[in-house]
């Protein structure tokens, strides 16, 4: 399908894949916007923002799966798309593919968290094995060119850097098209990682979490292929309607705030296409 040609011509390119997380249609919009070449609809950030809950697996996967469906009918980018643990068994894992590869979003990934799984950078994880997940995602999937990563917080779980290694090369071998280590410690092991794989290695920077933090251009000189930036869009949401909430209680206005703490209305309607829609009103009256 077309987002997995789009997503697999990125993947050959040298340059690194920076996906900035999307937790709505409307990021996902600003994301293309702003010249990124994917999109990656974060798992915790789609809790936060439609649900209000932190990120310890309550989303479903058919309420996952229609928030993707939106926010990839919001762009052209091709999505890596967080599924979670796939929402239960391997069985549960063949439909979830089924799915999502329907929708030709580009990329997905799973991971090996016991239920309730939670973000990478909490604690208290579990880890179960997920060979038998990792071949029911490959046969299910009805987009030949989709992408499987497979993450794995053994890390965090086993404490182990050794074994870690060692589980996430057997998830190569069962079929990983990439390998995401999630919760990296130490700088010597985000420098390490890459040099372990024969598929492209991902990293997740979490600001202030547990993954010491790199510009992008060093990531990609140590060998990574993708660096993840889940929630940062989110954050920076957050912050700017806190700033705006406190600016109307202070100043009991809104007024001089364009440019300033909000962005204009008509930028609004040019990013939203408001005058393609009002032509469109005009052509079928």
């Amino acid at each position: 399908m077309e987002k997995g040609k789009q997503f697999k011509k990125l993947m050959e390119n040298e340059e690194i894949v920076v996906a900035m997380g999307a937790a709505t249609p409307l990021f996902a919009k600003l994301i293309e916007r702003a010249g990124f070449p994917v999109v990656n609809v974060t798992g915790a950030g789609l809790a936060n923002m439609n649900f209000a809950i932190p990120d310890y697996g309550m989303v479903t996967m058919t309420e996952q799966v229609e928030i993707i469906k939106r926010i990839n009918d919001a762009t052209s980018l091709p999505l890596i798309c967080d599924l979670d643990d796939g929402y239960g068994s391997a069985i549960n894992v063949y439909r979830t593919i089924k799915e999502v590869s329907r929708l030709d979003v580009g990329a997905v990934f799973i991971e090996d968290q016991q239920n309730p799984k939670r973000c990478g950078h909490f604690e208290d994880h579990a880890i179960i094995p997920l060979i038998g997940k990792i071949h029911a995602a490959k046969d299910a999937s009805s987009d030949p060119d989709m992408h499987l990563m497979v993450r794995t917080d053994a890390l965090s779980a086993t404490g182990s850097y050794e074994q870690t290694l060692e589980i996430a090369q057997a998830y190569v071998e069962a079929g990983a098209d990439s390998i995401f280590i999630e919760a990296i410690q130490t700088e010597q092991e985000v420098r390490d990682i890459p040099h372990h794989f024969s598929v492209p290695a991902v990293i997740n920077l979490v600001e202030k979490g547990k993954t010491p933090m790199f510009p992008n251009k060093e990531l990609q000189a140590m060998g990574y292929k993708i660096v993840f930036y889940g929630n940062a869009l989110l954050k920076a949401s957050m912050f700017g309607v806190m700033k705006m909430l406190d600016y109307v209680k202070e100043h009991d206005t809104t007024d001089g705030c364009d440019d300033q703490l909000m962005i204009t209305s008509a930028l609004r309607h040019e990013i939203l296409g408001k005058e393609a829609y009002k032509e469109l009103i005009k052509k079928y009256q």
